[in-house]
This record gives C-alpha cells, structure tokens and sequence, in this order.
C-alpha cells in the first residue's frame, strides 16, 4: 500500500485541524496519522488516484489560514523514530522495548541476531515471557520493583550457554505515568575484556623509574630479581616515592603481565567497606546491597596482582582475613557461605614502621611474614640528590609539552635551591614543583626566584596549642615572604604565586611584612 504524506503550513487559528480533517471526510479518504503543530500540520493517509489527491489538496488551499502545501516523504515523527531504531540496531548490544503489559514493542538487531536467533515477526507484540522463559520469574519481579522504585534492576543470565548481565529500567511520563519499560542485554564476557581493557591498563615499565644514583639501581636491580618469582613482596618507603610504579613495573615484568594489575589504598576506604571491595558481597546481604551482590577486587584480579597500599592502615579484623586468603588461597563474601579458589599476587606499601606496629600490637606479625617474603626499600630523594637533575630534566621536558612552553635552561642558582631542599614530599613534590614553575614561566628560563617551594610540612607548625586558623596564617606569611625574596617586584611575586596583585597587597598589609625593599 502506497502512502501519501502532506505538510501543510497554516496561521495559528482555531478549528483549524477540523476544516482540514473534514476536506478527507467529504471525500471519504481515511487519515491514518495526523500531527498537529502551532504552525504546520502533518497528514498521512493511502495514496489517491493523481486527480483526485491535486484536488485535496486544491480544497485544503483553499481553506482560511493555510499558507501553503506540498507533498513529503516523510513527517517529523516518523524521521525521529528511524534515527532512533538506526542507533539501537548499531549498538553492539541487545534493546527490548515493552509496554506496560510487558508486551514487546520493538527488539533490536543485534538481539535478535547474536543473542535470541529469532526475527521481530516472532517475538512483536508477543510477552517477553516468550524469549526469556527460564528466567520469567526473576525477570517479572524485577520489573514489578522497577516499577515501584524507578531504579534500574540487574540480573545475571545465560542464554544458549552464554553469560549476559541484564538491567531493567521503567519509561516514565512527565506526568509520572508509566509507559513501559527497556530491557539491555549486555555479553558478560565481552564486558569483561572491556573492563580489563581500559581499568587494568598498565603500561609502567622499570624504564619509566627515572635515576642514576647507586641506591635507586640497587632498588631496580632487586625489583627484577623480585617480579621473576609469585611470592608477596613489601615496598617500604616515605610518601611519594614511587611506591606503585615500582608495584607496576614489577607486575609488567612478571608471568602475570597479561592479566590486571590492581591498587587498593587501604587508608582511603572507610573500614566498613574496606571489606566489601576486596572480597565482595552476595545480593541482599546488608543494607543498601545490590539485589545481584558484587565482585570484590580479589575476584576481579583473579590471576594478576593486588598492590595493597598503605597497607599499615588496615583495621585488624580484615588482616585476620588476608591472613587466611595467603594461606588458603580461598575466598568468602559477605553473607555467603561459600569458598572460592583465588590465585593473585600481593604487593603491599607502607610508609610506617610495620616493625614497631608489631611491636605495639597495632599489626599482626604473622601477616607481617606472610606479606614480607621480599622487602624492597625505595630511598627518600633526599638520600640520592644526585638523581634530582635527572628527575628536573625530565620533568621539565614532560611539563613543557603538556603546556606548550619552551623551556631553554634552567639557571645555577636554581639548580642549586632545588638539590639544597629537603625534599619532604620525595618525587611526588619534585614533580608538582616543577609543573607549577613551567606552568607558571613565560620567560623560557627557569630561575631562583621562579621556584616557589612548599613550606607546609615543616615540623613547627604542629603545636597542638595553635589553632588551625592561626597556623594557616603562618604558613601564609611564610610564603609570601619566601615568595618576595625571590621576586623583583610585588606584581612579578603575585604571578608567581597565581594570585592577584590586589589580593597579595591585602595579605601583606594583613600579616605586617615589610616589603620596602620591592616596589609595585
């Protein structure tokens, strides 16, 4: 049946539709979609005899208000849902639309295809009990939940051997009225290869640990000989190090390159879900779990490396339960009665004396042997100043790049201030030295005075007899001092500072410095 689609463009007046919906009735033509707009008006109805349709649409001209018309090949509803099948049949994963009778409306191509094996005739208007029969129970609850909570429901499935994760979403109207609901099917294994793809990448090498001095090589010399065996190694050393990165050279070197390397900072994560991320939970065990439970990072790195960092920050009733996992190479989720065999490797970091948590009963010491088979101490860049150099050239080079600077030298006197430092915050505050100092440059040499070093961890600012506000203050001040000796003028200090000038005025007349000596 052929189809004829009119636009028909009007003033905006009332009964306007209804003169134009009566021309088809005076000539008994059956209109089998019409859309109404302010200004335009789409018909659609089975295509007439040509004498006929020009004398329609000669009548319809004729009709107060209606500016002009011209036949389309299609209207604004029909383009908007053609652009929506296209993108659903290209996505590479299964689409079921139903309605509220949990009827299918429409199924993609993909899921039709590679998951179900069937055609849209079979299955369209038919009750999705019709392709997910094994699972219609669950999946029936789950929409019944989705449509009293609004939130979207996930299952676990197989269909024809095959692992998918589905998730159940409701269609809800402005008006908050039910319309239907939309069903995704997603290949389990596929998101897996995924998920190893773009979270586990890890491309640090001991190429990538920069230094020349005798302890950093002995280091990496030991590193090497570490990564060549399966046994837990513990990286100790201050913060900011390189604790990790030797973690992840060590993996990259190892016989588990190929599968995910992953790092849980053991401080960062509250006790109470410290557990549940590493081992996981089944569905409901607790308040506020997922109905279908979740994977704990042991799990997720199952045949790679964990790297446990700050390991000295984990509470004693989980390093009972690592204990038990290095010895029985087993795990349990929460609210499970069920072991699973584990094959990871562990890599720990600290930068406490886990010696003297033993001592003081504040870690366990049989963990402690477990997890210290290989020691590996990273030296604090103080220890090896003569690897500074060679970080700044490198960071220099990496930093003017990301900034689009031209960095040209770096002067002896600013060389001088930064092998002089102490260095408290290791490699990590070399590094965000150097990337404020290029980002902040636009003379193409890095001096003395451009270096703004960090003054905050120095130990007289912890008397407990000061209030926060006061030592803030103090540091402040210091700052700024430290700042104005090293600039030509109060505007150049305040740039360098990433302040404004009238801001840096106020703090100095604030603290009292005495700046008679620099001039704007």
């Amino acid at each position: 049946m052929e189809i004829s689609r009119l636009e028909i463009k009007t003033i905006d007046r009332p009964n306007m539709t209804y003169d134009i919906s009566g021309i088809f009735v005076k000539y008994k033509v059956d209109i089998t979609w019409m859309e109404v707009y302010t200004f335009v008006v789409y018909v659609k109805f089975q295509k007439l005899e040509p004498n006929m349709q020009k004398k329609i649409k000669k009548e319809i001209l004729e009709i107060d208000g209606v500016q002009s018309i011209k036949e389309i090949n299609l209207i604004s509803v029909e383009e908007k849902e053609i652009e929506i099948k296209s993108i659903m049949d290209t996505v590479w994963q299964g689409i079921i639309v139903l309605n509220k009778d949990e009827k299918i409306k429409y199924i993609n191509k993909y899921a039709l295809k590679n998951i179900f094996f069937t055609s849209d005739i079979e299955v369209i208007n038919k009750k999705i009990s019709v392709l997910l029969d094994n699972y219609y129970n669950k999946v029936k609850k789950a929409l019944e939940s989705v449509k009293k909570s609004n939130e979207v429901i996930d299952l676990e499935i197989q269909i024809n051997n095959k692992n998918y994760l589905i998730s159940i979403n409701s269609m809800i109207s402005e008006k908050n009225i039910l319309l239907g609901f939309v069903i995704t099917l997603q290949d389990a294994k596929r998101m897996n290869e995924i998920l190893n793809l773009k979270r586990y990448d890890n491309q640090i090498t001991f190429n990538d640990i920069i230094g020349k001095s005798s302890k950093i090589v002995e280091s990496i010399k030991h590193a090497k000989v570490f990564s060549q065996s399966d046994s837990p190694v513990l990286i100790m050393g201050e913060s900011g190090t390189g604790k990790e990165i030797f973690a992840r050279a060590i993996h990259n070197l190892s016989s588990r390159s190929y599968m995910p390397f992953v790092a849980v900072n053991c401080g960062a994560i509250p006790d109470q879900l410290l557990e549940s991320e590493l081992f996981g939970y089944e569905g409901g065990s607790f308040t506020g779990a997922k109905n279908n439970g979740k994977m704990g990072i042991f799990e997720i790195a199952n045949g790679g490396t964990i790297f446990l960092d700050e390991i000295g920050e984990m509470p004693p009733h989980l390093q009972v339960k690592l204990l038990r996992v290095l010895q029985e190479k087993k795990i349990r989720k929460l609210g499970s009665n069920k072991e699973n065999d584990i094959n990871v490797r562990i890599i720990s970091a600290t930068n406490k004396n886990l010696n003297e948590m033993v001592e003081s009963n504040q870690f366990r010491l049989d963990l402690f042997y477990r997890i210290n088979i290989f020691t590996l101490t990273i030296p604090p860049l103080r220890e090896r100043r003569e690897d500074i150099k060679v970080l700044v050239e490198y960071y220099v080079k990496q930093f003017s790049k990301k900034y689009n600077k031209k960095i040209n030298e770096i002067t002896p006197n600013a060389s001088k201030k930064l092998l002089n430092y102490e260095w408290n915050g290791n490699v990590r505050e070399l590094q965000n030295v150097i990337e404020r100092t290029v980002a902040l440059n636009y003379t193409g040499e890095i001096t003395e005075q451009d270096l703004t070093l960090n003054k905050i961890s120095d130990k007289r600012y912890t008397n407990n007899s000061t209030s926060l506000k006061e030592t803030l203050g103090k540091i402040e001040k210091e700052i700024i001092i430290e700042s104005l000796k090293n600039s030509k003028s109060i505007r150049k200090c305040a740039k360098m500072l990433g302040v404004s000038h009238t801001l840096l005025i106020n703090r100095i007349k604030k603290y009292n410095i005495d700046c008679s000596e620099w001039r704007n």
